[in-house]
């Protein structure tokens, strides 16, 4: 693995921890407000598919072995709480946002598709595991797990589309705007 390569999977683990802090806890749910989609999906746009997933996996490793990159919190309690899921579904969010975006970030199919596509591979896992954890029904944690942060992560997924055009140096080539 060439060193330029681990060092953008490297800024991405960081970027993502960095923007775990970003935490606003909501009173009706176990699941705070993070930062933490937005990395993921600046992962996937800026790495593509295989490593914006492999920088996701380092990071939920990391924080399991506990570096506190889960917005201060650490170890594998916080894997197997309320949040687990949503941690897990990084994962599978930069894959799927990486795949969606093919190197492309300027055209808006692509930003529909890392929404729709990206952030619903976060949103499930989590919210079937919120279910399991809590005992809440599947339809109750998807009111509490997932409808609260729609707003939010659109203007998260917004966010990652506009900087991933600015931030395109990072990725190996010149990024393909179509």
């Amino acid at each position: 693995m060439r060193i330029n390569r681990l060092a953008r999977i490297a800024l991405m683990v960081a970027a993502t921890g960095a923007l775990s802090f970003l935490r606003i806890p909501l009173p009706f749910t176990p699941v705070p407000i993070t930062g933490q989609t937005l990395g993921t999906m600046l992962a996937g746009l800026l790495l593509g598919p295989g490593d914006g997933a492999v920088s996701q996996v380092v990071y939920v490793l990391l924080g399991v072995a506990g570096l506190p990159l889960f917005g201060g919190l650490a170890g594998p309690g916080v894997l197997m709480g309320p949040t687990g899921g949503y941690l897990v579904g990084l994962i599978g969010g930069a894959w799927v946002t990486g795949s969606i975006a093919g190197g492309r970030t300027a055209a808006l199919p692509v930003f529909a598709g890392c929404f729709f596509g990206g952030i619903v591979a976060v949103y499930v896992p989590g919210a079937l595991w919120l279910s399991l954890v809590t005992g809440m029904g599947v339809s109750a944690a998807f009111v509490a797990g997932v409808v609260p942060y729609i707003p939010g992560d659109l203007v998260k997924i917004l966010a990652a589309y506009m900087m991933a055009n600015r931030l395109a140096f990072l990725r190996e080539g010149p990024m393909r705007n179509r």
